[in-house]
């Protein structure tokens, strides 16, 4: 006998992958237009206001996503540092490109000179509208203490994985982190290339030239150093 019962119809499974997609392209937006914005005016002269329009977002939408025009600051700086939305450490990313370019030291530094070089023109930009405005605001002088104990800590990754039995007599690893990271911090970097007129490539020489010079055993570089700044 067939049961003429009624069953309830299943219910379909709710598929929100659309609206985070949604939500993920407006994200993007926004940084992508503060990014310009920011770079172009500068912090204090940028609102809120004009990061909405030219994101064709609200401006509830900005302050619900990111809390604060500080906070898009430091969102859009995270990106900039890595370039790309992925989820990989910088420090492995930076770690990769050395390792896959061989074990000859003047190779190594040179990689990692290109390598700086590139993320410097994304991000340096945005850290110096994060200098200039640093000290009135306290969310902006936190992000500066994060910034640069970021690229210590990542430096002293580089040295330990790389170079430490290789450091001139005297000099610690500790102190060849902290001379790395003075020489690839955005702020030298803009200083070259902005207050003093170097191109890129001409800091790109200098920092593969400059560097394993600092840090390393004078026997260990060779001929093969990397030549000039000029």
């Amino acid at each position: 006998m067939v049961s003429t019962t009624s069953r309830p119809a299943p219910r379909r499974k709710y598929d929100n992958s659309r609206r985070r997609a949604d939500a993920q392209a407006r994200r993007r937006r926004i940084i992508h237009a503060a990014t310009a914005i920011f770079v172009e005016q500068g912090f204090a002269a940028t609102s809120i206001d004009q990061i909405a329009a030219a994101a064709d977002v609200s401006s509830p939408t900005v302050y619900a996503t990111f809390g604060s025009k500080a906070g898009v600051l430091t969102r859009a700086i995270d990106v900039a540092v890595v370039g790309d939305y992925e989820d990989i450490p910088l420090v492995d990313r930076l770690l990769s490109v050395i390792d896959e370019s061989g074990t000859q030291t003047p190779r190594q530094f040179a990689a990692g000179a290109q390598f700086v070089r590139t993320l410097n023109e994304r991000v340096a930009p945005l850290m110096r509208v994060m200098e200039q405005a640093a000290s009135a605001d306290p969310a902006l002088q936190e992000l500066r203490t994060r910034a640069v104990g970021a690229i210590r800590a990542d430096c002293a990754v580089a040295v330990e994985k790389f170079w430490r039995t290789a450091l001139r007599p005297g000099l610690s690893g500790a102190q060849a982190a902290d001379a790395m990271a003075t020489m690839v911090s955005p702020y030298v970097y803009s200083m070259l290339t902005v207050d003093m007129g170097w191109s890129p490539d001409r800091y790109q020489r200098w920092l593969a030239h400059a560097l394993p010079h600092l840090l390393l055993r004078p026997q260990l570089l060779g001929e093969q150093a990397t030549a000039g700044t000029g």
